[in-house]
């Protein structure tokens, strides 16, 4: 996947959802769900197969729905500049 996470963000999870600070631009993002999974699953390098895999045993949905999940929420996260593709 080649993504990167900017380094000037905080984030943490609290009562099940995720929280991102963006002191740069004064923001704050609340994540729940499928999307604190993917960031998680970002947060921490992993591959997207098993992101895939750990959305379709969370929340029962096919790898299909799955991989649009992913695939609309990653263009989310690099259209508000929270993550950003790295050279191959």
């Amino acid at each position: 996947m080649n993504l990167k996470i900017r380094k000037d963000l905080a984030y943490r999870r609290i009562a099940g959802e995720v929280f991102i600070v963006d002191a740069a631009k004064s923001e704050l993002h609340e994540l729940n769900g499928p999307a604190a999974l993917i960031w998680e699953g970002l947060a921490v390098g992993k591959a997207e197969k098993a992101m895939l895999s750990a959305l379709t045993a969370e929340y029962e949905v096919d790898e299909k729905t799955a991989r649009t999940d992913l695939e609309n929420f990653i263009r989310e996260l690099l259209k508000a500049g929270l993550l950003s593709r790295e050279p191959v």
